[in-house]
């Protein structure tokens, strides 16, 4: 089995997006733990409205690979697109941050938001909230 931590974004209706996207994660992966809803505001003027973000770990029986392809479908199906990125509109944005414990991304280091999402969730036991 093997075990994510992914963090979520967004900043276009927010509450309800994170909210759909971890929904549609749970109905193919074991959410294991979830951190707190983070507010962030834009780091970029390109962005317009806050941010919402969380870390979730995951189990997954699936490849890398595959995840990462779930996720961006997900985001599809929630509505984002490149020109909504190229304005600063981000209905969720899903990222592996960590894959059995390696880092993915250099995310963790680069964004204090993304740190302090996953030191919520990150050293806990794997075990299954069932």
């Amino acid at each position: 089995m093997n075990e994510g931590i992914i963090i979520l974004g967004s900043n276009q209706n927010p509450e309800e997006n994170l909210e759909k996207a971890i929904e549609r994660i749970n109905e193919k992966y074991e959410v294991i733990d979830k951190s707190k809803v983070l507010i962030t505001l834009p780091r970029t003027k390109k962005y317009k409205n806050h941010f919402l973000n969380q870390a979730i770990k995951i189990l997954s029986d699936e490849y890398y690979a595959d995840s990462v392809r779930f996720f961006k479908q997900i985001e599809m199906e929630l509505g984002r697109t490149p020109e909504g990125k190229a304005q600063g509109l981000i209905p969720i944005d899903i990222d592996f941050v960590f894959w059995n414990g390696e880092a993915m991304r250099d995310d963790y280091d680069k964004w204090d938001f993304v740190r302090i999402c996953i030191d919520q969730i990150k050293d806990k036991p794997s075990i299954s909230l069932l």
